[in-house]
């Protein structure tokens, strides 16, 4: 009976103690389950975060793509700030005008000639450049222009990705090696989990409504170059550019022609270019369309003034007394009775004879100019007639020793350059108004730009014969006439992130993102 009692009296302790356990076991597992959610939730916030963080940098590597593809599209605009005074050529006054560009705006005119060079007798790409500045406002939203993009605001890369320019500097100072200097690019990529309601909204705190967005900003760094185009690319002149049609009397050319086919195609005919047999020039001499090079003549020198009188208002006639037709002129005693000037060429003072001729007629005789000499011609009306310069065996002697600018100064409706004869004529001519032509059997080394070649019918050259062998410097030229060539952007120098100030704005202080180029050392004298 005792032993029963004792057992019952155990059995109903063991229930009050069962209690408690069972509660603190269930506390246990709800804590634990409490501390794995608010853990699962925070590496969910974590890992939303890092997504938003990476997507706002995907934002900037796309919009920094975006912008280098169209400023390698619209590559005269790599030279220019996004924003300006007013007054200043930058992105957001740019445009293609119209009608004839401002001669006070670089920038227009680059433009105009890289439009002209797109379309290149294609209708439909007629605006192609116009888009690319200032884009249609239906392909905005999209596909802004480099305008659009100077004006700050975000554009919208879908997937609530956002990218927007705070700003782009051109910098000429310590260029990179034969570079022109470095574009420098500020970029911003934004990522939010919800759209942005007002892309036009640039302030620091835009995003507040969205506790998950992240934002950032890059400074990009490129090297800017020129854009190499072959015809103007070598150390020599291109040996014939003339500003309309083609060469079209049979004649050859050993060296590069530059022409403005007029064809939907816009390619020029190569047959007319014989490559020399000997010391052939790497790339080879090619003719190219004026258009797609993006290039049109240069002004041409100005005319002296002050020369001696005996040197102005010359007529060169068959009646010339054979004293008086070599350059520069000498006495009885050999003596030179011409006054030199002293002009600068390629960094150096030489002394140049310079002569300001009416006209060249010369039916019967011929000038000469005596070799190594340096002679400048200035002409006011047409050529007609046998010139020579035969640099030979002559120390010093070059083709570009002789140089003749024509300037149509008495308006002809169709002033003409025909050079005749047999003899060996080494010149650089530059007639931007002028019919061009060359026939006899002479050579001609150097170099002639003008307005066409083959239209006199008085001077039609030998069917297949070589009208103009090309050779003269361009540092031989009196004055720099190589045409400005298109920028081009070079590989990413520097890619850096730095923190967005406060009110938003392009800081004040110079970024620490941008290196500090030191100045390239000169090249050796070769």
């Amino acid at each position: 009976m005792n032993n029963l009692l004792y057992l019952h009296l155990m059995a109903n302790k063991e229930k009050g103690f069962a209690l408690p356990l069972a509660l603190l076991i269930g506390l246990i597992l709800m804590v634990t389950g409490m501390t794995m959610m608010m853990r699962a939730q925070g590496d969910q916030s974590k890992v939303i975060a890092q997504r938003v963080r990476s997507d706002s940098l995907t934002s900037s590597e796309t919009g920094v793509t975006r912008v280098r593809d169209l400023l390698n599209s619209v590559r005269v605009m790599a030279r220019f700030n996004s924003n300006c005074e007013s007054g200043e050529d930058c992105w957001q006054t740019a445009e293609v005008p119209s009608g004839n560009p401002s001669t006070n705006s670089f920038l227009q005119r680059d433009l105009k000639k890289l439009a002209i060079a797109t379309a290149c007798g294609n209708p439909s790409r007629n605006n192609e450049i116009a888009d690319k500045i200032l884009a249609p406002t239906e392909q905005r939203a999209a596909n802004p222009g480099l305008r659009d993009l100077a004006s700050g605001q975000w554009f919208d890369l879908g997937n609530n990705r956002y990218y927007r320019v705070v700003g782009y500097r051109f910098d000429p100072t310590n260029p990179p090696p034969d570079g022109l200097g470095w574009g420098v690019l500020t970029l911003e990529g934004l990522s939010r989990t919800s759209a942005a309601e007002d892309l036009t909204n640039i302030n620091i705190d835009r995003d507040t409504d969205d506790n998950a967005a992240s934002r950032n900003r890059v400074v990009v760094t490129v090297g800017i170059f020129n854009s190499p185009t072959p015809a103007f690319d070598r150390n020599t002149v291109p040996a014939l550019w003339i500003s309309e049609g083609t060469a079209d009397d049979g004649a050859r050319f050993q060296g590069d022609v530059v022409e403005e086919v007029v064809s939907p195609e816009c390619e020029a005919e190569q047959d007319k270019i014989q490559q020399p047999t000997s010391d052939a020039p790497n790339p080879p001499y090619k003719a190219q369309v004026g258009k797609t090079l993006g290039v049109s003549f240069p002004d041409l020198p100005p005319i002296p003034t002050g020369l001696p009188s005996g040197q102005i208002d010359l007529e060169l006639t068959d009646s010339l007394p054979l004293a008086q037709r070599t350059f520069p002129r000498r006495d009885q005693y050999g003596a030179i009775t011409d006054t030199s000037s002293t002009r600068t060429i390629n960094g150096q003072s030489v002394q140049v004879y310079e002569y300001i001729v009416d006209n060249i007629n010369l039916s019967s005789v011929n000038i000469t100019i005596a070799a190594g000499r340096r002679v400048v011609f200035y002409v006011k009306g047409n050529i007609n007639g046998a010139i020579e310069h035969n640099c030979g065996a002559e120390a010093g002697c070059r083709s570009g020793n002789l140089q003749i600018y024509a300037y149509n100064l008495s308006g002809s409706a169709n002033p003409q350059i025909c050079l005749r004869g047999n003899q060996r004529l080494e010149a650089f001519i530059f007639a931007p108004d002028y019919s061009l032509g060359k026939t006899g059997t002479g050579i001609f080394i150097g170099a002639a730009w003008g307005k066409n070649w083959g239209q006199i019918t008085t001077c039609d050259s030998n069917s297949g014969a070589v009208a103009v062998t090309q050779g003269v410097q361009w540092t031989e030229l009196i004055q720099d006439l190589r045409p400005q060539k298109l920028p081009q952007l070079g590989k990413i120098a520097n890619w850096c992130q730095e923190p967005i100030p406060d009110d938003g704005d392009t800081p004040t202080e110079p970024s620490k993102c941008v290196p500090t180029f030191s100045t390239p050392s000169p090249s050796p004298s070769p």
